[in-house]
Parts: structure tokens; sequence; C-alpha cells
């Protein structure tokens, strides 16, 4: 049995908290080439990979182990971005499907409910994989989803009690939500919890490095501003070192 996903995450932080997001621009062709390129440039920058579905779709299992081998061959995490959300068994077998693949975790939408979430959460730290609990994501339209009212509690609230309850790995709130990560962080230190904030939408979507971290921000996951910049690698150095300069 490896550690706890938890701690593979903390061991690789040590260098960096970015988290690559392997997110390629809508007309990119070759992505298994993209991919492999972007990953051997940044490594020593990032702790961690995280792929969306708009990677893993045009892509074959076969390909997209090789990329999730060449993270892990670098000493990184890989993390898969499906906001996985649907009964206990259909999570099961995509949870299943995902760690052949080679991914260290997954992201999963804790609207599905406590009840399979908990059983989500159950199933991945026996496979020795983490689940990631999406409380808010970074874009302005979140609002209309996440922050609506449950009993006259905010639905993100429920999110992040349900992530508790079920001991997930972590939980994802947007970079631009720096109030509602400060929120997180009362409610941290009220009740004496710890679970690490993975915060997507720094730089493209105006998210700010320093403001993250400060508001409570563990991992930073940055996308557009290292693949699609001129020089990524210079780029991921860049952000490395902003981040590392604001702990």
């Amino acid at each position: 049995m490896t550690e706890p996903f938890r701690k593979r995450m903390a061991k690789a932080a040590e260098r960096s908290p970015v988290v690559l997001a392997l997110d390629p621009p809508v007309d990119r062709k070759n992505l298994k080439q993209f991919a492999v390129k972007t990953v051997e440039a940044v490594a020593e920058h990032v702790c961690a990979v995280k792929i969306n579905f708009h990677l893993l779709l045009p892509l074959s299992a076969r390909e997209t182990s090789e990329i999730t081998g060449l993270g892990h061959s670098h000493g990184l995490q890989c993390i898969a971005d499906i906001k996985l959300n649907d009964i206990e068994h259909t999570n099961e077998i995509a949870l299943h499907h995902l760690v052949r693949m080679g991914f260290d975790a997954v992201i999963a939408n804790p609207f599905m409910g406590s009840g399979e979430l908990d059983e989500l959460v159950q199933k991945a730290h026996e496979m020795d994989a983490g689940v990631i609990a999406l409380v808010y994501m970074s874009h302005p339209g979140a609002k209309e989803g996440y922050g609506l009212k449950l009993n006259s509690k905010s639905l993100y609230h429920v999110f992040l009690d349900r992530a508790l309850r079920a001991d997930a790995d972590g939980i994802v709130v947007g970079a631009t939500q720096t109030e509602i990560m400060k929120q997180v962080m009362r409610k941290k230190k009220r009740q004496g919890f710890s679970l690490p904030v993975y915060s997507p939408g720094v730089g493209a979507q105006g998210g700010d490095i320093a403001k993250a971290i400060k508001s409570g921000s563990d991992y930073l996951i940055v996308g557009r501003s290292i693949v699609e910049a001129d020089d990524p690698a210079r780029a991921a150095r860049e952000i490395q070192a902003k981040a590392l300069s604001c702990r």
C-alpha cells in the first residue's frame, strides 16, 4: 500500500504548490504530443497535473496512461477533473477506469448526495486514490449554483460539510472567490479540521496568486497562463516563485 494521496500531494508540493491544468487550446492538434511536451517543460515547477474532460475525451486510455506515467516519472501526482457526479455504481466504475489509467485522484461534485460521496471516498481510499470535492467554481456564474440557498444555508456550505463528513482529500474553491475561501478558513479554525484547498482561476480568469494564498488556498491550479505562454517553463517557474514567496 502506498501513502495516502493527501500525503503524496503534500510531499510533491514541497517544491511547488502549483498544479498544472493541462488544458489545450481549442484548435490544438497532436494532443498527446502537446501534453508530453508541456509536462516535460514544466515538471520541476509544479506538483501535479490536472487533466480535464476536453483532453481525456479525444485521447485513448493508453495515451492517457502514458501521460500520467510521465507525470509520475517526474514525481507528480495526476488528477482527473471530470467533476464526477452520478450514482454509486457508476461512480465506482468510472473511478476504477481512472485509477487504471494512472490517476491519483478525481474531482467530484458533492451535489451527487452525501451517501454517494461517502461511498466514492471510501472506494477511492481502498484504491490508494483521493477525492477532491468541488465546493465553489471560479467563474462568475458559479453563484447561480453554488451560491443558492438551501434552508437558509448556501449550497457551498452544504458541500463543504459533505466533504468533511466523507473525509475527502481536499476541496476546490476558485482563486477568484477569496471571500468564500476566507469563510472556509474561518470554519477550519473554529472546527479544527484540515482540508487542503485547491484553487483554479489564477491568471486568465483574474485570480491573484498572493490573494488566493493569503485567503487560504493550498494549491493553485493554473492552466492557460502556462500552457498558452510563449515559454511555458518560464511562466511556470515565475508562478512557482511567486507562490512560494507568499507562503
